[in-house]
């Protein structure tokens, strides 16, 4: 995904976490690449999820930047706002958080949901920010033409956090 034209970074408590950009919301590239994911380039990590996934029939959807471990993560892809989902015992589940009448490319949205903080922001490029009940901090900055994919350094992504 990010390798031609939307993409995302993903950060953990300041830290970039590699292995959530161009992935499966709920696949973990642990279980897909072993123990050095962070070393794998984006674009293969993409195509190699869509096969795992599609081989282990789990959902095939990859998303540019996904925030979380836990059963609640936070999908970010391409414009607009983010998607948060649940895994419950029935499934994955969309959670809503806003009125459909909420403008998907201008918005400021701050709210709780089962102890997690989120803060969405419209302002290019497109921030999500999920604060687990133990205190962890996910960010995500997503937009076109940005993301893992466009050959930028590790300095060039820590200034981008930082703005």
């Amino acid at each position: 995904m990010a390798y031609s034209d939307y993409g995302a970074f993903v950060w953990l408590n300041g830290n970039r976490r590699k292995d959530k950009e161009d992935v499966a919301a709920f696949a973990t590239d642990e279980e897909t690449f072993g123990t050095d994911s962070a070393n794998i380039p984006s674009g293969a990590r993409l195509w190699v999820n869509l096969i795992h996934q599609k081989n282990t029939n789990n959902d095939t959807s990859i998303n540019h930047g996904v925030l979380g471990d836990g059963d609640i993560r936070v999908i970010c892809y391409k414009q607009g706002r983010p998607t948060i989902v649940e895994a419950t015992e029935n499934g994955f589940v969309d959670v809503p958080y806003c009125d459909e009448d909420t403008d998907p490319y201008d918005y400021d949205i701050h709210f709780e949901y089962k102890g997690y903080k989120f803060y969405f922001s419209g302002t290019k490029p497109y921030y999500a920010q999920m604060t687990t009940p133990d205190g962890n901090v996910w960010e995500s900055k997503y937009d076109y033409g940005y993301g893992a994919g466009f050959g930028v350094d590790d300095n060039y992504v820590e200034d981008l956090r930082i703005m």
